[in-house]
């Protein structure tokens, strides 16, 4: 889960930026850009406006905007109002509608199709009926478990920049990893990191430990599912 806030508080003073700094260069005001350093979203005005206060600030420091836009949304955006359902109409109004014929039909049409429903259920069902080909597909389709890379203060505290591919992708993570902290990072794709105090971070992927392949001083990393490489 990215933490809007913090990293967003964490980025500005590390390129040693007042908010009054920031304030004249994206003409956010102060107070709006402290609510959005605190996530308090409700201290804004109501969107577009927040996600557009959001992304123009992450963009400003060097983050992407989009990631925490879409974060935002997951996390904090209020939900679409849903439509009133119309009234259901009585049986005896749906009679006077159609008469009395089209009503008998209309409930045959419905049997009719509770019937076929049932039918195809029975069909389509991973019971001891269905044929062994179906039972092969349904595990085929199971989602497979993405490998994560965990990175734990152990000894120290370490600051961490995370990008998406390489060193000029998206940011996903910047900030300072305290000791006794843990991060986790999924490898769906290749992640570059760089590695403020590598020697006061333990890195693993599930049970394996990737210490080894950590560098020795400040440097970056390629994460993937086979472990870490140095870059540069």
């Amino acid at each position: 889960m990215l933490e809007i806030g913090s990293t967003l508080r964490e980025a500005r003073r590390r390129r040693q930026l007042e908010l009054a700094d920031v304030e004249a260069a994206t003409r956010i005001r102060k107070q709006q850009l402290e609510a959005l350093e605190h996530e308090r979203f409700e201290l804004l005005p109501p969107d577009p406006y927040r996600r557009s206060f959001l992304r123009e600030y992450a963009d400003f420091l060097g983050l992407d905007g989009d990631l925490y836009v879409h974060e935002y949304d997951l996390r904090f955006r209020p939900p679409e109002p849903t439509p009133p359902a119309p009234p259901p109409r009585r049986r005896a109004e749906l009679g006077r509608l159609l008469g009395p014929r089209s009503l008998f039909l209309a409930g045959s049409a419905v049997a009719v199709g509770a019937i076929i429903g049932v039918s195809v259920w029975l069909l389509g069902g991973s019971g001891r009926g269905s044929p062994p080909h179906s039972r092969r597909h349904a595990s085929a389709g199971q989602t497979p478990r993405v490998a994560a890379l965990v990175l734990t203060g152990a000894r120290g505290s370490c600051w961490l920049w995370v990008r998406i591919g390489s060193a000029a992708g998206p940011t996903v993570y910047e900030r300072t990893l305290q000791q006794g902290q843990t991060v986790r990072f999924a490898l769906s794709r290749p992640l570059w990191i760089r590695l403020g105090a590598p020697w006061n971070v333990d890195a693993a992927i599930g049970q394996r430990s990737l210490n080894s392949l950590l560098p020795v001083r400040t440097g970056d990393v390629l994460a993937t599912t086979v472990g870490l490489q140095a870059t540069g």
